[in-house]
C-alpha cells in the first residue's frame, strides 16, 4: 500500500463544521419542553397527559406511568447523549493526525465551531473553539460625545476562547454624526486593550463594524466610550464567530 498522507487542517473543520451543522439541527429539535414545536415539548405533552388523570380508577395508571414519562422529556433534552453520535468518527480520524487532536489545533491555530465541541467532541480545549456571538456590552448616545454603558456577558473561558469583536447598530439608524467608539476589552490571555472603531453617520439598524483583527480573543468588554454621535443612537459590541456554517 502507498504511504498515507495525513488529514488536513481544511479538510477537519470543514468536516467538522458539517457535523457542527447537524448538531444545530438537532438540539433545534430536541429543544426544551417550555418551546413548542420541539420534540421536548411533545413530550411534555404527553406528561401533562398523564398528570390530568384524576379519576379513582386512574390512580394506577397515573402511579406506573408517571416515573417513565417524565424520564422521556428529561431524555429529549439531554445534549451530552449527541456525543456518541460522532465517537467512532473522534476516535478514527486520531490515526490521520499523527499527534494528540488538541496539540494539532493549536499548532495549526485554527479552532473548531462552538456547536462542534457541544455535541460532537467535548474534550476540545476551550482555547482551540471559538465562542456563539455573545453580547458583551452595550451603549446608548445621550448627546455628542456622551451616553450610557451598560455590561453584558462575558465569553465563558472553561468552553472557548475569545473572538474579535464588532460594533453592531440597534434601536434606531444612527444619526447625523459619525460614532467613535473606544471598547476596553480583556482578552483570553488577561491582556487589557482599547480597541476603537467608527460607526458612520446613517448606518442603519443591523449595520456592523468589526474592530481589531481576527487574531483577537477577546472575552470580556469593561467600558465603551465615545466622540460625536446623536442623542437616541445605540450599538452594542460583540464577539464574532470565525466562520459561518
Amino acid at each position: 500500500m502507498p504511504a498515507q498522507r495525513l488529514l488536513t487542517y481544511a479538510e477537519y473543520l470543514s468536516m467538522t463544521d458539517k457535523y457542527a451543522k447537524a448538531i444545530q439541527y438537532l438540539l433545534t429539535a430536541k429543544g426544551d419542553e417550555d418551546t413548542a414545536a420541539t420534540a421536548a415539548y411533545q413530550a411534555r405533552l404527553t406528561r401533562d397527559q398523564l398528570v390530568a388523570f384524576a379519576a379513582v380508577d386512574e390512580y394506577k395508571i397515573t402511579a406506573d406511568l408517571d416515573d417513565a414519562v417524565g424520564a422521556v422529556v428529561t431524555a429529549i433534552e439531554r445534549e451530552s447523549d449527541l456525543v456518541s453520535y460522532f465517537a467512532n468518527f473522534n476516535s478514527s480520524v486520531l490515526g490521520h493526525l499523527a499527534q494528540d487532536l488538541n496539540t494539532w489545533l493549536t499548532i495549526g491555530a485554527l479552532r473548531v465551531h462552538h456547536y462542534w465541541r457541544r455535541g460532537g467532541n467535548s474534550s476540545i480545549q476551550a482555547a482551540n473553539v471559538f465562542p456563539p456571538v455573545t453580547a458583551l456590552g452595550s451603549f446608548v448616545v445621550s448627546g455628542a460625545g456622551a451616553g450610557t454603558y451598560t455590561d453584558g456577558a462575558v465569553v465563558d473561558t472553561t468552553l472557548y476562547g475569545g473572538a474579535q469583536v464588532q460594533l453592531e447598530v440597534t434601536g434606531n439608524p444612527i444619526g447625523a454624526a459619525n460614532i467613535t467608539a473606544t471598547v476596553s476589552c480583556v482578552h483570553a490571555s488577561g491582556t487589557l486593550e482599547d480597541i476603537v472603531g467608527v460607526i458612520p453617520l446613517g448606518s442603519i439598524v443591523g449595520a456592523k463594524v468589526a474592530l481589531g483583527d481576527a487574531a483577537d480573543r477577546v472575552v470580556n468588554v469593561t467600558n465603551i466610550a465615545i466622540t460625536g454621535g446623536t442623542a437616541a443612537d445605540a450599538f452594542k459590541v460583540q464577539t464574532m464567530e470565525d466562520r459561518t456554517i
